[in-house]
């Protein structure tokens, strides 16, 4: 099965997605990273998100509190039309949740 084609000509639209079922592994720092597409767009990227601080934390869901999810943000590098000028990211917009695993 092949992946769905980046829709490059989509324009840029402040987009919640709602939460996604992505799949969200961890590095040996023990950081989160999303890879895959984007929902809307279906841009491909990757995307880091560190879960502690050194000497500070203990990680995720420490402290017996609920690991709240991630908002991802489309990054998926294309600077899709209508884009206000004050977004730093490229990308079409869409953000949506993962839960932590």
């Amino acid at each position: 099965m092949t992946a769905p084609r980046h829709r490059k000509r989509l324009g840029w639209e402040d987009a919640p997605m709602g939460s996604q079922q992505a799949p969200l592994t961890t590095d040996a720092e023990g950081s989160l990273i999303f890879s895959g597409p984007c929902p809307r767009c279906m841009g491909a990227f990757s995307k880091t998100y560190r879960t502690t601080t050194p000497g500070l934390a203990k990680g995720v869901g420490s402290q017996g509190r609920p690991a709240k999810p991630i908002t991802v943000l489309c990054e998926c590098g294309v600077n899709h039309a209508g884009r206000p000028d004050v977004e730093k990211q490229l990308g079409c917009g869409a953000h949506w949740q993962v839960d932590r695993p």
